[in-house]
């Protein structure tokens, strides 16, 4: 990971402008502690406490020239520190907010109009999809619980926690929620269920599954013919297995959830309910 400060000094390398270039570089100090206080916060889930005026130059124009930082000397093609953006941007196979879209670009974790001083720290800026990026906007957490998940530093481990209800109507849909292992504790708990709801992983989730169902019936109903429910448990069950042997996909995307709980489902595997 690229360090602030030396992400800053790429962002100010090309200004012609000496004054400016040199009214800029006093706050390269600013820079890097501002970016070690965010670590520190994100670690210890307080972020809330931090004060945006601390994050924030004394002026409208530093302010305005911090947030070029990023927009035109980071972001834009061509731009000194574009370099660091790709390569954060690409980083991840898909959007690790929803962990379905794929990335588009880069999402402030504190939103950079509060928290200027964080514009081209590394750690604030996240891979995501443009919709997620959108859902998020310029929010920041009001307390511990709406500290949504920051993928460098919070490690949910491979323990599965997304769970799915199946619906037992025709045509089958699935209903997703956080099924929180014992194990968590009950921040963790909390930040996990507000970041499903913030960016609607719920209905993203649903509506994925959805499709998915609708093309595996003929196979589900094939292997009811040869089987019964027990070879429609074992399809599914060998399907979800072979999605996370792909290495991309872990145990809480959304593709073996499904699976996994229309295999669980004594209706769903009935002749009844795949019948043609």
């Amino acid at each position: 990971m690229h360090s602030a400060r030396d992400t800053y000094r790429l962002c100010i390398s090309k200004i012609r402008d000496d004054g400016l270039q040199q009214r800029l570089a006093g706050f390269e100090d600013g820079i890097a502690e501002a970016a070690a206080v965010f670590d520190a916060a994100v670690r210890a889930t307080i972020l809330h406490t931090l004060d945006p005026a601390a994050f924030t130059p004394g002026t409208v124009i530093d302010h305005v020239e911090l947030l070029k930082n990023y927009t035109q000397r980071m972001a834009k093609a061509a731009a000194p520190a574009r370099p660091v953006y790709d390569e954060l941007r690409t980083a991840p196979a898909r959007c690790p907010l929803c962990d379905h879209r794929d990335v588009t670009t880069l999402d402030h974790h504190l939103p950079k109009s509060i928290f200027a001083l964080l514009a081209v720290a590394p750690t604030n800026l996240i891979p995501a999809c443009s919709d997620c990026n959108k859902t998020k906007s310029d929010t920041a957490p009001g307390c511990a619980e709406e500290q949504t998940l920051h993928p460098y530093f919070d490690n949910l481990g491979d323990v599965q926690w997304l769970g799915a209800q199946v619906a037992e109507e025709t045509p089958t849909f699935l209903t997703f929620f956080v099924n929180a292992p014992p194990s968590w504790e009950g921040l963790l708990t909390a930040r996990v269920r507000y970041h499903f709801d913030v960016f609607g992983l719920a209905a993203l989730y649903g509506a994925q599954a959805s499709t998915f169902i609708g093309g595996l019936q003929g196979s589900a109903r094939r292997q009811h013919t040869v089987g019964g429910a027990t070879a429609v448990r074992d399809f599914l069950e060998d399907l979800a297995c072979s999605f996370e042997e792909g290495e991309t996909i872990g145990p809480n995307h959304w593709t073996p959830v499904t699976l996994r709980a229309l295999a669980s489902s004594d209706w769903f595997c009935s002749v009844d309910c795949l019948a043609p």
